[in-house]
């Protein structure tokens, strides 16, 4: 009988972010990568969306490990949630994911629940029928990593978001003859970062970005402000060399900015004398022409700094026309309108402003076509799945794949929650889970259930308000008049007149109660006649039927 494996992405696949894979056999099983996504519901409370992991915990007894590919919050973000959930698997990464994996778990109260072990480039751990390689490969973010996974079917290799950089800052270049090695000894599936598969060029490497940096900030006549993705220490490195070639000092504004740096200081990947450093509050009373600002929010995050900064709201920023203000990152999918509205608040400070699409301040960190082409070629699959980026970007990579080489009925284009069953002969969908995504909020992970959010959706979309007054408890009698508050329904102006007519209403239902009263009735249900009496005056006068709360206190 052929032995068979599956394989159950739980996100990363259709979409960009909230990485999380299941790679499965008849006995064991590995977690490839727990990670979230930043809600765009922020404004309804939701902070976070993560994996559901109850299909996960149906696995539990199986899963070996989690193995984290590297740092980044969409691929650890949401371990510190599965472990709440109760998956106790050790944790597999390299030195600086470990550390950045430990500070979420110290947040959250579980950095002693599993063990967290550090791994190598060229580690090998036997888990089950399942051993894993980790090998190094470049991204934007240090130490990050693709897996081999030898099963008991054949090779897998996971690459994990990568690029190929003939000169990154920090760690090796991505040993192409591992890769090559394994496909000449025999690879049966290949999973592939697809994120930058429609951009034809070739990407541009770390060397030239810091090479342009140096030759911009030496123009600079007034404070630089550079805004980056705060887990991005190589460039972190360049700015600090060049900081400390020009006599100039750095100011550290955003807090996940410094606890990174902190890291990445801890790891050995930044070395420097503190004396490079000022305080942010500290920042006027030196030149501004010898000041090198690096901060948060280059995706346009409402309450990051360089969001404040930009609304001339920061406390110790305040940015003029000699300045210049650097956004070295690339837009996040789904970040377009607010990075749009964050650009243009900073060119009304008068500053100059500059970003990837008109200067060579950032490279990405993920493999454009001719690097996916090379990775393809080199690791020769028999089969293909395309990982790591919307649906359209799977579909490219799935016809690129095509292109080298690889047989159309190998390739599989697999979305979230399709189950992938994999033999030495075959690959197919056999499974489809639903319920995929949970949201929460804070890193406590207090779920806003669907019912909650369409509660919060209804308020802000048509208000509240609430109708107060006390009553005997014994008697019925109505003891105070009422008094009617309203949020969110109508312009200042129409307030008063909306709430004097509102009054009457309810004035009118306590007239009826008091009649009933007198009869000997206490009338039970005047709190719904007043509700439903309200929803009926205000769907005519503003036409919507806001949130209508009756609290009718008995004493």
């Amino acid at each position: 009988m052929n032995k068979k494996l599956t394989i159950t992405p739980y996100g990363g696949l259709g979409e960009i972010g909230m990485n999380c894979m299941l790679i499965e056999t008849e006995t064991s099983a590995i977690l490839i990568d727990c990670g979230l996504m930043f809600s765009e519901l922020d404004h309804f409370g939701v902070e976070f969306v993560i994996p559901n992991f109850s299909h996960l915990l149906t696995k539990k007894a199986k899963i070996r490990a989690i193995f984290a590919t590297h740092g980044h919050e969409d691929h650890i973000g949401a371990i510190s949630f599965a472990l709440k959930a109760g998956i106790r698997a050790p944790i597999y990464a390299s030195q600086f994911t470990t550390l950045m994996i430990r500070e979420r778990l110290r947040e959250t109260g579980m950095h002693e629940t599993v063990p967290l072990n550090v791994l190598a480039p060229g580690a090998e751990v036997t888990l089950g029928d399942l051993k894993v390689k980790v090998a190094s490969v470049n991204h934007s973010i240090i130490d990050a990593f693709a897996l081999f996974v030898d099963t008991p079917i054949g090779k897998i290799i996971h690459t994990g978001d990568f690029k190929i950089d003939a000169s990154p800052h920090f760690g090796d270049i991505l040993d192409k003859n591992e890769f090559k090695k394994a496909g000449d000894e025999g690879v049966l599936l290949l999973m592939s970062d697809s994120t930058n598969v429609e951009r034809d060029h070739e990407a541009l490497q770390d060397e030239h970005i810091a090479t342009r940096f140096e030759e911009l900030f030496s123009k600079a006549e007034g404070l630089i402000l550079v805004s980056m993705f705060s887990s991005n220490v190589g460039r972190m490195a360049n700015i600090f060399e060049i900081a400390r070639k020009m006599g100039k000092k750095i100011a550290l504004t955003g807090r996940s900015m410094e606890q990174n740096v902190r890291l990445a200081h801890e790891r050995g990947a930044l070395t420097f004398d503190s004396s490079l450093f000022i305080p942010i509050d500290k920042i006027r009373q030196y030149d501004r022409k010898k000041v090198i600002v690096m901060s948060t929010g280059c995706q346009g995050e409402p309450r990051s700094a360089l969001n404040r900064i930009a609304h001339a709201e920061h406390a110790h920023i305040k940015l003029d026309q000699n300045d210049l203000v650097i956004l070295s990152s690339s837009q996040i999918p789904g970040n377009e309108v607010p990075i749009s509205k964050l650009l243009n608040e900073l060119f009304k400070c008068g500053a100059n402003i500059l970003y990837d699409t008109i200067e060579d301040v950032h490279t990405s960190g993920h493999a454009t076509r001719p690097e996916l082409k090379l990775m393809l070629e080199m690791v020769k699959p028999k089969y293909f799945i395309p990982i790591h980026g919307e649906y359209r970007h799977l579909v490219h990579h799935a016809e690129l794949a095509q292109e080298c080489g690889v047989k159309q009925e190998n390739i599989c284009v697999v979305e979230n929650g399709e189950v992938v069953e994999l033999g030495p002969d075959s690959i197919q969908i056999v499974d489809q889970i639903t319920e995929l995504r949970v949201l929460v909020a804070g890193r406590e992970g207090t779920e806003i259930t669907k019912t909650l959010l369409k509660d919060r959706r209804k308020l802000g979309e048509m208000g509240v308000v609430f109708c107060l007054m006390t009553r005997e408890k014994d008697s019925g009698k109505i003891l105070s008049k009422p008094e009617i508050i309203a949020r969110g329904l109508v312009s200042e102006s129409m307030e008063p007149w909306l709430l004097d007519e509102a009054l009457n209403i309810v004035q009118g239902q306590i007239e009826k109660y008091k009649q009933d009263l007198k009869m000997g009735v206490i009338n039970k249900d005047l709190a719904e006649e007043i509700r439903v009496e309200l929803r009926r005056f205000l769907e005519r006068n503003i036409g919507k039927k806001p949130t209508v709360i009756p609290l009718i206190m008995d004493v």
